[in-house]
């Protein structure tokens, strides 16, 4: 199974003087998902492709969790880009503890994409990330997580 997922306008600035409220982004994704019985499965990494553009000691955080309804655990991600730096990327966030969906049940898997600018350290610098696509299901090592259960 794979997913990609395509996200037109999905950026975000931090610019001198701006409150940072505007510096923050959030995309989630409901999914709904038929699950054969006696399986079970999680997320091992998302991929994220896109842009980004950071004056000295301005950071981009890029981050990813997803969870299921009725579940307390959540699987989380993240990434982070210093500048200087004007570049494309692509990059594969794993998750180091994936949550398993209820076994052999139809569910909703959420997954949820943010990013964010920080200027703090240089509150006269500025920067920009922009995620163009996310993909779920690259090869065999990026994946789904099926477990028999």
């Amino acid at each position: 199974m794979i997913v990609s997922v395509v996200f037109p306008g999905f950026n975000t600035t931090a610019v001198p003087g701006a409150s940072p409220a505007f510096n923050r982004k959030t995309c989630q994704l409901s999914l709904a998902v038929n699950i054969p019985p006696g399986f079970s499965f999680g997320i091992k990494a998302v991929g994220y492709r896109g842009r980004y553009q950071l004056d000295s000691n301005v950071t981009a955080i890029q981050r990813s969790l997803y969870y299921f309804p009725g579940e307390i655990a959540q699987a989380t991600a993240s990434s982070v880009f210093t500048g200087p730096g004007n570049d494309e990327y692509h990059n594969i966030l794993e998750f180091s503890n994936p949550v398993l969906s209820p076994c052999g049940e139809s569910t909703i898997l959420n997954l949820a994409s943010s990013i964010r600018v920080d200027n703090k350290a240089n509150e006269q610098g500025g920067g920009y990330i922009s995620v163009d696509s996310l993909k779920i299901g690259e090869n065999q090592t990026y994946a789904f997580d099926w477990v028999k259960c």
